[in-house]
């Protein structure tokens, strides 16, 4: 596999745990205390992704680099994104978060599996499962969302 391909499938699996812990790239350029733009820059390969890369957006993301990289690369490599990203979510259900699928279910829809690692991350993170961490305020009650004066949402 060439470079390219392993820096792009890095990205996505650090842009999957991103969406997953209900982050934007906005958020987590403020976690990181990085200018704006940073995480974009990174995550679409504008910036050379570099190894401090990674260790800093997962501790900004409180995953431990060993199954990120255990992930990504198992021992038995896997030949397509689909089952890195398969494999993401049996470690995680390994570890006790998110729900387990049937024994003997058919292969994931791509969409079903992306939902059942981000309520797996969620979980792994102390959010409620189907929401993002910060969608929820005292009393675990919805936060109210406003508009902001350029049109967008804004949390309240």
């Amino acid at each position: 596999m060439a470079i390219e391909d392993e820096v792009r499938r890095a990205t996505k699996l650090l842009e999957t745990v991103m969406q997953a812990a209900g982050l934007t790239r906005k958020d987590l350029d403020q976690k990181l205390g990085a200018g704006p733009g940073y995480i974009s820059q990174v995550l679409t390969g504008r910036m050379e992704l570099k190894f401090r890369h990674v260790l800093a957006i997962l501790r900004a993301l409180e995953v431990e680099p060993g199954v990120f990289f255990q992930t990504l690369y198992p021992e038995n490599r896997p030949s397509t994104d689909a089952v890195v990203m398969e494999e993401f979510l049996r470690r995680f259900q390994k570890l006790g978060f998110g729900a387990q699928p049937p024994p003997a279910a058919p292969p994931l829809d791509p969409q079903e599996l992306e939902r059942m690692i981000q309520n797996a991350v969620r979980a792994a993170l102390g959010g409620a499962p189907g929401k993002p961490k910060d969608e929820t305020g005292a009393g675990g009650k919805p936060r109210k969302r406003k508009r902001s004066r350029g049109g967008g949402v804004t949390k309240s």
